[in-house]
């Protein structure tokens, strides 16, 4: 209770000042009144609170649809507070909307000047996860491709997903990828597609499990020596080899003369996977071969391995009437001869046929870039994607001076070329092309934006 001492005031009569007590009384008790009702009304509280923090409190308790619609209008068409827009990157992360996390990781990146690697990461794998189950084959063939590129644990239970694929070539492309990364002996499911109905997949398993090591898959691999098709008979006795079963090379090397050309050329390839000095007389003899494509595969196979005496027998084959032979002898030679190859492949720039310019001036490349440089702009300018996407194809093995041809054909206005060129980056580029791959994420091409997803996994990776 509040008391008064009256104090006579000249002038001012005793009920004046009683007067004057009770209305500031009054007033006091009315401002306790509305401060009371501001302090304790749930919807004031909730105008004063933060949404932001609202939206982080809505993440973490796993209420993403909540944690958007608070988002929202903090950012609105701008950035928002410091933290908004990542928080609404992760967020659509969480709810599949990888789209629009694409677009909000993109703005954010560029003002910050720099990439989360570990947000990118998440946010490439989920680009590449999304495009596994799509309808298309094609579409489904360049996920699996960009999972091998990538490498790494993150891409095992996709991989092991598309080997359940419908199509074939699918599952053989996931086979390869676990492959790659010396995962394929853990899978049973890989293990079980020994019996796949296609052969391209029986071919990629034997091989997978060739180069794991493992010597007590040979029971397992021994029934395929008795498979229809000559190239999982060869693959499974190229696998006993591998795994130290020596005495099955014979059977092999007797399918290198099939009379099907493409059987061997396939057998062919098998064998040049072999680290067995026994299969070398096979593969000289099939540069004699009658079939162009088999002629190609012994002459790559020689220069890959660099065999004594394979610059001197591929040498001829730069007068092979077949451009693809010429192509694959001229790129060959380099791989063995270095700098001494120039001379010998130079006045294949004046070949007719645009692809196989294309391939010489890239293989000339690293040796001679002024004879190389013309060839290069002519075939990035071609009017055909074809010849487009074989010279950026072609950069990716010529090392660093690729790197500003690749660039440029990052912006080619077709996809093809441009995945080519995107997949050849990210083998000779380095971490800072991060930069210049990250905004291709947001390509409308499917199989363009989970290309460069796999490039910056590979980069990511070391080019694991």
């Amino acid at each position: 209770m509040v008391r008064y001492i009256y104090q006579p005031v000249t002038g001012v009569s005793r009920t004046a000042v009683k007067t004057w007590a009770r209305i500031c009384a009054s007033l006091r008790q009315m401002v306790l009144t509305v401060l009371a009702s501001v302090w304790l009304s749930p919807s004031l509280v909730s105008m004063a609170a933060d949404p932001l923090d609202e939206a982080r409190t809505a993440y973490q308790q796993e209420q993403y649809e909540q944690a958007l619609k608070l988002l929202d209008p903090v950012i609105g068409n701008g950035f928002g507070p410091p933290g908004a827009l990542e928080l609404r990157l992760r967020t659509y992360l969480k709810l599949g909307q990888t789209d629009k996390a694409v677009e909000d990781y993109l703005r954010w990146a560029e003002r910050r000047g720099a990439d989360d690697t570990a947000l990118l990461r998440e946010l490439t794998i989920k680009i590449i996860a999304a495009a596994i189950d799509d309808m298309r084959e094609q579409m489904r063939g360049a996920a699996v491709t960009a999972l091998k590129e990538y490498g790494g644990a993150e891409t095992l239970p996709l991989l092991e997903k598309a080997l359940a694929d419908q199509s074939g070539l699918v599952r053989a492309l996931a086979v390869e990828g676990m492959a790659r990364h010396a995962h394929a002996d853990r899978s049973k499911r890989l293990r079980d597609l020994l019996h796949d109905p296609a052969a391209l997949v029986r071919v990629a398993v034997l091989r997978a499990l060739a180069e794991s090591g493992r010597r007590g898959l040979i029971p397992a691999i021994e029934p395929l020596l008795r498979d229809e098709q000559p190239r999982v008979k060869a693959a499974a006795g190229a696998a006993l080899v591998a795994l130290g079963r020596s005495e099955a090379l014979p059977g092999v090397l007797e399918l290198v003369k099939h009379p099907r050309p493409d059987e061997r050329a396939a057998v062919l390839s098998i064998l040049g996977h072999l680290k067995d000095d026994r299969i070398v007389p096979a593969v000289f003899g099939a540069l004699l071969d009658r079939d162009a494509a088999v002629r190609a595969t012994a002459a790559g196979i020689l220069a890959e391995r660099k065999e004594v005496g394979a610059a001197a027998a591929i040498t001829p084959l730069l007068k092979d009437p077949v451009p693809l032979v010429r192509g694959v002898v001229a790129t060959g030679l380099t791989k063995v001869q270095g700098k001494q190859a120039v001379s010998l492949i130079e006045p294949l720039l004046a070949e007719t046929v645009p692809s196989v310019r294309a391939e010489v001036a890239a293989a000339l490349l690293p040796f001679n870039p002024a004879s190389a440089d013309p060839v290069l702009r002519e075939a990035m300018n071609s009017p055909d994607p074809g010849v487009r996407s074989a010279v950026a194809k072609h950069l990716g093995q010529a090392g660093k001076p690729a790197i500003p041809y690749l660039l440029d054909l990052l912006h080619d206005q077709t996809p093809r070329p441009r995945i080519s060129a995107i997949r050849a980056l990210g083998h000779v580029g380095t971490i800072k092309h991060l930069a210049d791959l990250r905004p291709i994420l947001g390509d409308p091409d499917v199989a363009v934006r989970v290309t460069a997803a796999g490039a910056i996994g590979r980069l990511l990776n070391g080019g694991s």
